[in-house]
């Protein structure tokens, strides 16, 4: 079953979460191995992100082979992140907007379509 986690920095800037991406990005792909979704924005206070993982293993994997060296190379610690999983039971996405299309960019605000009946 897969598994969401929601990861909260309330120390986390806009352009440390943009330093914490390039640095994935340079070790392997944004969405790496065993992710199914990542979605990153801002929190008040902090930063925030979504991910959606096959398990808690290829999770665990990317967060000790990977993500700990961005967050260091980016002056922050996985140490005081709040993280928090449940097991999915249903997830359902539209059309993304082309957002797989806008990286390797810069995090930017895709923008939302309006709403039609």
């Amino acid at each position: 079953m897969a598994i969401c986690n929601l990861l909260e920095d309330p120390r986390q800037t806009r352009e440390q979460a943009e330093r914490i991406a390039a640095h994935v990005r340079s070790t392997g792909p944004l969405l790496p191995d065993g992710a199914r979704l990542l979605i990153s924005g801002p929190a008040d206070p902090g930063w925030r992100v979504i991910t959606v993982w096959d398990s808690e293993e290829a999770r665990d994997q990317f967060l000790e082979q990977r993500l700990a060296a961005a967050y260091k190379a980016a002056g922050l610690s996985l140490d005081n992140v709040a993280l928090t999983q449940f097991d999915v039971q249903l997830l359902i996405a539209g059309d993304l907007v082309g957002a797989s299309q806008r990286y390797p960019a810069p995090l930017t605000r895709v923008p939302t379509p309006a709403w039609k009946p």
